[in-house]
């Protein structure tokens, strides 16, 4: 009976521990208002130019290769645009950001109003994801400056619950923003979706920018050529092949769904099942959250393992029901990766290179997403859905060995030259 209540105690949030999300918002409603509207249009910002570009191209190939362009641009420009902010300030440089996305998404959709070359798009389209605001690395960066200056540390909880309001935000706009340009881009015309898009991003960023004092410090001259050498660690490249791991699980589910549900004569019902998972790996992040558990990276191996297992599990699902509560099952774990993984991170990078830390982890995932989606699909569409989990769960696998590098190096790092005493976990 004590072990139960003990399990209770540590599983299920208490009152006060849900307290920590009101002190959260108490030290940064402003700035994280803004950037969930912006995040919403960044969210919109990828279909948005897909929709753009077909409906005035008619072309699929051209939509695809648009979109494929704005993903490598995004992921390729984004650390370099976190260097300069690391350097010289949010203040300074992500107006100048902001205006140069808005300013490509006009091009872009001017270009889609007239015939023209297919560079005529690809071009504003490559603009739009070079300049697209990395809005979660920047509220990241102000979550953490504002608890340091409130005192907040792991121990009180304060971290963890700032990060799980932003991956519960993350998991909202990441389900909405393309059930939303969809939407408008059907019912109105083509480019209102990216019109739409580029308008939450430009608002968001307005009201996120005007909260001055939650702003993190410049951080000054940045060492490196194309990264900065405070950040070449072995916790943060195991950080980054981490994301890069889980990279592959975003980029293969949704084929692998997909090829299920047409070999089960469900196609409508791909969407759904996603959304759920997306639903459960929300609540499984605010739960973390509000818990606070004190060895993240536990929690992260433990995540990482029941993903890959879960996609294995998954190649025997008999039917529709099956896959939906599975897909719910390891949807769930989603979020108990990303929000250990980000606590660890703000170990791992310094305040004065976190920014370019953070856009360094999204570009991996978008590797990984890019690798893993189209992998997924050839082996979906040659050997059937069943063997398109299989291989998602061998890409998967790379996860949990990863976390579990990670765990040790973080031990040696904590380890004095020397010294036979035994060192405080990372995890």
């Amino acid at each position: 009976m004590r072990t139960g209540r003990v399990f209770f105690r540590r599983v299920v949030p208490s009152a006060s521990a849900w307290s920590r999300y009101r002190r959260a918002l108490s030290l940064g409603r402003r700035f994280f208002a803004g950037a969930a509207v912006a995040r919403l249009g960044v969210a919109m910002s990828g279909p948005a130019v897909f929709w753009a570009v077909q409906g005035s191209s008619g072309s699929f190939g051209r939509a695809g290769a648009a979109t494929g362009v704005f993903a490598v641009a995004e992921a390729l420009a984004g650390p370099q645009i976190g260097r300069l902010v690391d350097r010289w300030g949010q203040r300074r440089v992500m107006p100048v950001v902001t205006a140069v996305f808005a300013v490509a998404a006009l091009l872009l959709i001017v270009a889609c109003g007239r015939p023209g070359p297919a560079w005529s798009l690809i071009v504003p389209a490559a603009a739009v994801g070079a300049s697209v605001p990395a809005v979660g690395a920047l509220s990241a960066a102000r979550w953490r400056h504002v608890a340091t200056a409130r005192g907040g540390d792991d121990v009180s909880g304060l971290p963890a619950a700032a990060l799980s309001l932003e991956g519960a935000v993350n998991d909202a706009v990441f389900l909405a923003g393309p059930v939303l340009v969809t939407t408008v881009s059907t019912v109105l015309a083509p480019w209102a979706g990216l019109a739409v898009a580029g308008s939450l991003v430009v608002t968001g960023m307005v009201v996120l920018l005007s909260d001055t004092g939650s702003a993190p410090s410049p951080g000054g001259g940045s060492r490196g050529l194309l990264v900065d050498r405070r950040l070449l660690n072995r916790r943060f490249a195991g950080l980054v092949a981490a994301n890069l791991a889980l990279g592959f699980f975003f980029g293969g589910i949704g084929v692998a769904i997909t090829a299920f549900a047409f070999a089960h004569r469900a196609e409508a019902l791909s969407g759904l099942i996603t959304a759920v998972a997306g639903g459960v790996s929300l609540v499984a992040g605010l739960v973390y959250g509000a818990v606070a558990p004190a060895r993240p990276a536990r929690v992260m191996l433990a995540a990482g393992g029941i993903l890959t297992v879960g996609c294995a599990a998954l190649s025997f699902a008999p039917g529709v029901a099956v896959m939906f509560a599975g897909c719910a099952l390891v949807g769930g774990c989603v979020a108990l990766v990303l929000i250990p993984g980000a606590i660890l991170l703000q170990r791992a990078a310094a305040p004065e290179v976190y920014t370019q830390a953070m856009t360094w982890i999204n570009s991996a995932s978008a590797l990984g997403i890019a690798v893993a989606a189209p992998l997924t699909g050839v082996v979906a569409e040659h050997h059937g859905w069943a063997a398109g989990f299989l291989a998602l769960a061998a890409l998967t696998a790379t996860l949990p060995v990863t976390v579990a590098a990670l765990g040790r190096a973080g031990r040696r790092s904590r380890r004095p030259a020397g010294a036979r005493r035994r060192a405080t976990p990372v995890g």
